[in-house]
C-alpha cells in the first residue's frame, strides 16, 4: 500500500493546503487529491517542488508497506430500530496482512444509528478491537489507519443499509 503523507506533513506544519498552493505554484486540486490519498498518480517537477519546499525527502511524502485489509459483517443483532438514535451490535471478521504477519480476528462494534423522523442521517461505530488489530493500528501511519476505519465503516454501513432497507444517500459515518 503506498500513501501519501501530506496532511500529517501539513498538520505538523500548521499549514493549509491553500498557503503551500501559493508558496509553490501547485494546484489546490493537486494538493488536495494528495492529501486525500485521491491522486493516481504525481508529476516528478511536483513531487521535487513539494520535497524541497517542504525539505523532506522522498521517504516522508510516501509510505510504502504491506498493509491488506478484507472485513464482512458475520452478525448484526435483531433489535428493532427506533426514533432518535437506536444501539444496535455488529459482529465484524478481519483478515489482516500486515508486513509478514496474517490473522484472522471477529470483534465487537457497537453501532448507533441517528435518525432524523424516519431517515437515518448518520452512523457512529465503536470498534472493540482485539490486540493484534489494536497493536497494528498504533504502529502504522495515520493515513493507513484512516483508510482501514473509513473501509470498516463502509463495510459496515452497506450491511446495515442492507438489513434495514435503508435509502443510501448522504448517511454520514464515523469511527469512534
Amino acid at each position: 500500500m503506498i500513501k501519501c503523507n501530506l496532511a500529517v506533513l501539513l498538520a505538523e506544519r500548521n499549514m493549509k493546503i491553500s498557503e503551500l498552493s501559493k508558496r509553490t505554484g501547485i494546484s489546490r486540486t493537486t494538493l488536495t487529491a494528495l492529501a486525500q490519498n485521491q491522486s493516481k498518480g504525481i508529476q516528478f517537477d511536483t513531487f521535487d517542488t513539494l520535497c524541497n519546499y517542504l525539505k523532506i525527502t522522498p521517504n516522508d511524502l510516501f509510505i510504502q508497506e504491506r498493509f491488506e485489509y478484507d472485513f464482512s459483517v458475520t452478525q448484526i443483532s435483531e433489535e428493532e430500530i427506533e426514533i432518535s438514535a437506536s444501539t444496535i451490535n455488529v459482529i465484524v471478521q478481519a483478515e489482516i496482512v500486515y508486513k509478514n504477519n496474517h490473522f484472522e480476528k471477529q470483534f465487537p462494534c457497537e453501532v448507533t444509528l441517528y435518525q432524523n423522523g424516519i431517515d437515518i442521517e448518520k452512523i457512529s461505530i465503536a470498534p472493540r478491537y482485539p490486540d493484534e488489530i489494536f497493536d497494528v493500528l498504533i504502529s502504522i501511519p495515520v493515513t493507513f489507519k484512516t483508510s482501514f476505519e473509513e473501509e470498516l465503516a463502509e463495510c459496515i454501513k452497506s450491511e446495515i443499509i442492507v438489513k434495514y432497507n435503508l435509502e443510501y444517500e448522504d448517511i454520514e459515518t464515523h469511527v469512534w
